[in-house]
């Protein structure tokens, strides 16, 4: 069996840009090599292949209509008819996470497999849920669900736990794929990549909507009256 090892938190690496140089973790490096190319495609999407949307779409504006609306649906739902502005953000929030896991395939670190990545996604929701909780409940209505302590510890609580199940779950799938070719050593060839079509497909899909959920949980019971 050959040797394994793996980092609970990557050690940063020096680039050089501008003669200047920077300290950075692989996993931030990766992130933003994600965003960059989400955008290309999302800018060649805009204006290349659908470069006028059409009353009747057909083709890559249909497909991607209906899943905005399928998207604004579960958003309305979940919110209950009350969270237009999020589905944007939501659609963006889904799209990076998957990305996130789909670079495993690619023989690169999972950013989502960093803690810092998935606590920066989890107090972002937590910044979202309180905007949110003010805008819907008034000032002085938010800071009435603050009075109760056990709703203020949960409040902050919350975030921690998203933060740590989505940590968990894909630093635990990456440590799986990586122990079974430290196994399997030069007869790594069939079973790792069926067992990774499952961790870097369906797994990645099932914790995105699970972080998805929780998040839009939080945001609607923000936004209920306290009794």
């Amino acid at each position: 069996m050959q040797g394994f090892a793996v980092e609970l938190f990557p050690a940063p690496e020096e680039i050089t840009l501008l003669g200047h140089v920077f300290r950075v973790s692989s996993t931030v490096l990766t992130t933003w090599c994600i965003i960059a190319a989400v955008l290309a495609l999302a800018l060649a999407f805009r204006f290349i292949c659908v470069p006028r949307f059409k009353e009747n779409p057909k083709g890559l504006q249909r497909a991607l209509e209906a899943a905005v609306e399928g998207l604004d649906s579960y958003v309305g739902s979940r919110l209950h008819g009350t969270g237009e502005a999020f589905g944007a953000y939501i659609f963006s929030l889904a799209l990076l996470l998957i990305s996130c896991a789909f670079v495993e395939l690619l023989g690169l670190r999972p950013p989502t497999s960093d803690f810092t990545m998935t606590l920066g996604l989890a107090s972002l929701s937590l910044v979202l849920v309180n905007i949110y909780g003010f805008k819907r409940r008034g000032f002085l209505g938010r800071l009435k669900g603050f009075s109760n302590p056990f709703l203020l510890l949960s409040d902050f609580i919350t975030p921690v736990s998203m933060a740590c199940r989505l940590f968990g779950n894909m630093f635990a799938g990456m440590v799986i794929i990586d122990l079974l070719y430290a196994a399997m050593g030069k007869f790594a060839v069939a079973l790792p990549s069926v067992v990774g079509v499952y961790f870097n497909v369906f797994h990645p899909l099932i914790q995105a909507f699970i972080f998805i959920t929780l998040t839009l949980s939080n945001i609607a019971e923000a936004s209920e009256a306290v009794e």
